[in-house]
């Protein structure tokens, strides 16, 4: 077993609120980013109904992972607002978004930086919104890359 999910398996992470009081209800989101020569998103949302949603995004604008995993909680905060859910906790296993979200440093790639004050300009219109680092291995938002599981489809409006 990988060290990061053992220790995460011993001491999960909490949210981290980075807007609002946590609800009674809450939509639970995983986004992943994956980039070889053509970046993908992938978002799975769990609304507070619940239902089950997911999103596969492709971009050909991106250059690396870290922009595709920026864009992925873009994603994912876009997709669940569409989705007409006002409050939601995120769950990403890029710890570099993470942290740079809940310490609220601006990333110094332009695209990066984008994505980030986009997220911010997002939440603000949210009622609540939390965000943790998860393990790769907990994240099911990839398997949107490597599976034919689906839960049910939803067209890409980008």
């Amino acid at each position: 077993m990988r060290q990061a999910l053992a220790n995460y398996l011993r001491n999960p992470t909490t949210f981290a609120v980075l807007k609002g009081i946590r609800p009674s209800k809450v939509a639970h989101v995983q986004t992943d980013g994956s980039f070889t020569t053509i970046s993908h998103t992938g978002v799975l949302l769990r609304t507070t109904k619940p239902e089950d949603f997911a999103l596969r995004s492709t971009y050909f604008e991106h250059k690396n992972s870290v922009q595709s995993e920026w864009c992925s909680v873009l994603d994912g905060i876009l997709f669940s607002k569409h989705k007409n859910q006002g409050s939601l906790e995120l769950e990403n296993d890029c710890l570099g978004v993470i942290e740079g979200l809940k310490r609220k440093k601006q990333p110094k790639d332009a695209l990066c930086a984008y994505f980030y004050t986009s997220i911010y300009r997002e939440i603000r219109e949210l009622d609540h919104f939390g965000i943790r680092w998860i393990p790769r291995e907990m994240n099911k938002a990839d398997e949107l890359f490597t599976s034919k599981a689906e839960l049910r489809k939803d067209t890409n409006d980008h």
